[in-house]
């Protein structure tokens, strides 16, 4: 978890890029600098083991730690046979956490777009506040996209990058 020196600097980046006073107290309220740090840890964890399948986490905060609730999907045979259900990580979230985001893998074998499901499923979410959405493509890069988007060709084209887990081995 990063300390409190961390989000000084991250608030004080914020406000040299132009950032108001409001955007600073949304993003430290929502954790986003922690949110980020964890994402990008599931991604290196999930990734490489998503060969067949996807991992999908629910990201939560609890005692001031940011986690995850993780299942596993089915084994996929082609790229439109990767399913998980999220429903699985629903139930491992603890009681009294405060839900933040979701993060799925695509494996290997599947897709840089998202799906559908994905896109509904996230966007299903989008009262939560705080709520993000990341994926990560069969190439390891990391992917936010907004979760306001209904349609795929529109989350798509809001995607922002938010890293490359392979990359982030291949330093270690």
């Amino acid at each position: 978890m990063p300390g409190r020196g961390l989000r000084i600097v991250m608030i004080a980046w914020l406000v040299a890029s132009g950032a108001h006073a409001e955007e600073v107290e949304a993003q430290s309220a929502c954790f986003e600098g922690e949110v980020l740090l964890h994402v990008r840890a599931q991604f290196e964890h999930y990734g490489p083991r998503s060969e067949q399948n996807e991992f999908f986490g629910f990201i939560y905060r609890r005692d001031g730690r940011v986690e995850s609730a993780v299942t596993r999907g089915t084994n996929c045979g082609r790229q439109s046979d990767c399913v998980v259900n999220p429903v699985f990580a629903l139930r491992r979230i603890p009681k009294g956490a405060k839900v933040l985001g979701e993060w799925h893998t695509h494996p290997r074998i599947g897709t840089r777009d998202l799906s559908l499901d994905d896109v509904r499923g996230a966007n299903e979410n989008r009262h939560i506040p705080c709520y993000s959405a990341f994926y990560s493509s069969p190439d390891g890069e990391i992917f936010r996209w907004n979760i306001a988007a209904t349609s795929v060709a529109a989350a798509m084209a809001s995607r922002t990058p938010a890293g490359n887990y392979r990359a982030q081995q291949a330093q270690l």
